[in-house]
Order: C-alpha cells, then sequence, then structure tokens
C-alpha cells in the first residue's frame, strides 16, 4: 500500500528478520561458508532489507542484499559472493524469494520450469526451496567450500515470542482507529499509518480504491547504487518499527597471539 508509511505486522516480522540474521552471523563466524536466507518479498523488498539492520560491525553479514526492485544477475551475483567470501572468509546472503530478471522474469522461474503456480497462476514462492537451492546450485559450479540455504517462511510473520512492542501499540490503534471511523463517523476505508516525525506517528483513513492490489515499493534511496545492499536511509527508516530489547553482539579486545601446534 502506497499510502501507508508501513502496515501493522510489518516491524515484528522485521524483528524476526533482524534477529535471525544475527544468530545465523554468529554461526557462520565458528563455521566459515556461504549462507543464503531466503525472505519473503514477492514484489517489494521491505522485509529482506530488514535483515541489514543485524550488522553491527564491518565484517558482519548479510553482506550481501538482493531485493525485488533491482533486477537480478547471475553472474553478478556470483562474482559478488566470490569476492565477499575471499575478503572475509565467509558470506552470508540474505535474497527476496521475488527477485527478477533484466526481462521482469522470477529467477527461480528462469532456472526451474516445475514449479507449483497458485490457483491465480502465480508462482508460489513461500511454500518451497527452490530459490535457494537454485541459488546453491549456481554458486557451487565456481565456488567450492560449504554452501547451504534456508527458506524463512511463514516463521518470519508468525513467531509468537519475536513482536516489536512498537508494532503491539501500532496495530492495536489501527483496530481502534478502525472502530470510530466506522461507528462514529459511518465511513468505510483502510486505517493507515502514517509518519510524522522521528519517531512518531497519526492514523488516516485511506480510500479503498488506493489501496487494494496496490504495492509500495521500495524507494531508490533505500538502496545502495550497486543493487546488493542497503543505505542508511533505510536503517533510519527501519530502525524505530523493531521496537526496543533487541540484543546486540560484542568482540573481545584480546591481542591475536601465534597458534602453537605440538610436533
Amino acid at each position: 500500500m502506497r499510502q501507508n508509511d508501513h502496515t501493522p505486522g510489518f516491524g515484528s516480522a522485521a524483528r524476526f528478520v533482524v534477529q535471525a540474521f544475527k544468530g545465523i552471523n554468529l554461526d557462520v563466524k565458528s563455521l566459515p561458508g556461504i549462507y543464503i536466507g531466503v525472505v519473503m518479498g514477492r514484489d517489494a523488498g521491505f522485509l529482506t532489507a530488514a535483515s541489514g539492520l543485524a550488522r553491527e560491525f564491518e565484517d558482519d553479514g548479510p553482506h550481501l542484499i538482493y531485493l525485488p526492485e533491482r533486477p537480478f544477475s547471475r553472474d553478478k551475483f556470483v562474482q559478488d559472493v566470490k569476492e565477499t567470501y575471499e575478503k572475509y572468509g565467509r558470506c552470508i546472503v540474505a535474497v527476496s524469494e521475488g527477485i527478477r530478471t533484466e526481462s521482469g522474469e522470477l529467477f527461480v522461474a528462469s532456472l526451474k520450469k516445475d514449479l507449483e503456480v497458485d490457483p491465480h497462476g502465480n508462482v508460489s514462492l513461500s511454500g518451497t526451496a527452490a530459490l535457494g537451492e537454485a541459488l546453491v546450485a549456481e554458486l557451487k559450479k565456481e565456488i567450492s567450500g560449504r554452501i547451504r540455504c534456508d527458506t524463512f517462511g511463514y516463521l518470519q510473520r508468525s513467531f509468537f515470542e519475536c513482536v516489536s512492542d512498537v508494532d503491539r501499540s501500532e496495530a492495536r490503534e489501527v483496530g481502534e482507529r478502525a472502530v470510530q471511523f466506522a461507528v462514529w463517523g459511518e465511513k468505510d476505508g483502510s486505517v493507515g499509518i502514517k509518519r510524522t516525525g522521528n519517531y512518531s506517528v497519526d492514523y488516516v483513513l485511506n480510500d479503498l480504491k488506493d489501496v487494494a492490489r496496490v504495492t509500495r515499493s521500495m524507494p531508490d534511496e533505500y538502496i545502495n547504487e550497486e543493487g546488493n545492499y542497503i543505505t542508511d536511509e533505510f536503517r533510519l527508516y527501519c530502525r524505530p518499527l523493531l521496537g526496543s530489547g533487541i540484543r546486540g553482539t560484542a568482540k573481545l579486545r584480546a591481542p591475536k597471539v601465534p597458534k602453537l601446534l605440538n610436533k
């Protein structure tokens, strides 16, 4: 919905994605390799982009983020991963399920032709691991080493213990405003959240024709020029929505010593 700053539920889903990639980052540090996390987002990359807020230190993952708003090139993807892997000894990738080729075709559909489709003829994305497996297969053609993938599936939007307090409060307010508009104002429509400051919001009533079947895409200023990561503008947009209490990680400032092996 282009009329909304964000919808109820996004903050909690984004919080899950951030914390998942924080954990993945530590896991891949302990057992180096290449990891790909496939996140929901057929036409918009907001949820996948949220993974970038997991990064606290320069060498933390995710190191690469690919979104539906930018054409996805198999060759550039492989090269990006190679360079990151050589630099850090590991590479963590967040990718939207809806990444598309230059021609606009779903990337996973360009590689696999036997995909499941829904009653509307759309390729089913969230219920399959096809994209992650396809990307792993492409990397294994040119890179040796440990390469793994996960498809986050429904967990990212339904994990009960990962709720943003900001999201919880706003969702309740949206429901209350909907009742007020309907009962007191005798109006119909869709209640939207409008950002008015850093961070404050107002609740507005949108006409259904302005929100039904309309997708809000990531603005250009939220995506870097290379099309493989987010910008500070997106971090400023997304951080308040995650809520409070997200744990950080730390590094020991200990001097490195030579490794001694008994002969």
